[in-house]
C-alpha cells in the first residue's frame, strides 16, 4: 500500500485505529482483540481482513496451548503520515519505513532504563515537532508576503509564471529530501 488516499480510508475508521493501536503493542488474534476492545469478533475479523488485504497487516498461524491453532496478526509496515493545512499551504505526505530495519540500540539493562530511554526519545520528538511548527509558521508568513506581492501584479501571465517558479522550486527541494 503506497497510496495516501487508500491509507486514509483505512485509518479513518475508529475501530481499525483501535485495532492497530493494540497490534503495535503485541501480535494478537481476533478473539483476544474482541475482548480487549469490547466489540464483536465478527467486526474485528472484518476489519483485520480489510487491513490485511490492503497490506497494512499480515497474519500467520500460531499454535495455541489451549486448543486449535489461531491466526495472529501483526503490522506489516511502518509509516508516518504528515498533513499540513495552513493559510498558504496544504501538503499530505506519506513517509514509509521498511519493517525490520530497526536501528541498532545498545543493550538495555532493565525496565526502568527502557522507560527512561522512551521518555527521552519522546521528549526529543516533541522538541522536533515544536521546531517544525515554528518553521511552518515562518514559512506561512513568507508565503503570505509572496502571495500578496504576486496578487498585486496586474499581468496575469507574470503572476502565473511566479507561481509556477515557486511550485517548481518547492517540488525540486522535496525530491532531494
Amino acid at each position: 500500500m503506497t497510496d495516501i488516499d487508500e491509507l486514509l480510508s483505512i485509518i479513518e475508521n475508529p475501530t481499525r485505529r483501535r485495532i492497530l493501536e493494540c497490534l503495535t503493542r503485541e501480535p494478537s488474534y481476533p478473539l483476544q482483540l474482541s475482548k480487549e476492545l469490547g466489540i464483536s469478533q465478527q467486526a474485528v475479523m472484518k476489519n483485520l481482513a480489510l487491513m490485511e488485504q490492503t497490506g497494512m497487516l499480515m497474519s500467520h498461524p500460531e499454535v495455541s496451548d489451549r486448543g486449535p491453532s489461531r491466526t495472529v496478526y501483526v503490522p506489516s509496515r511502518q509509516f508516518t503520515l504528515m498533513i499540513d493545512l495552513h493559510d498558504n499551504m496544504f501538503t499530505a505526505r506519506l513517509i514509509s519505513e521498511e519493517m525490520g530495519s530497526e536501528p541498532h540500540t545498545e543493550e538495555i539493562e532493565g525496565m526502568d532504563e527502557a522507560i527512561g530511554l522512551i521518555k527521552e526519545l519522546d521528549s526529543r520528538i516533541h522538541e522536533l515537532e515544536e521546531e517544525r511548527s515554528k518553521l511552518l509558521q515562518e514559512r506561512n508568513s513568507v508565503m503570505s508576503w509572496f502571495n500578496q506581492t504576486v496578487r498585486s501584479i496586474d499581468d496575469t501571465e507574470k503572476r502565473s509564471e511566479l507561481y509556477r517558479r515557486l511550485e517548481d522550486n518547492i517540488k525540486d527541494d522535496t525530491k532531494e529530501a
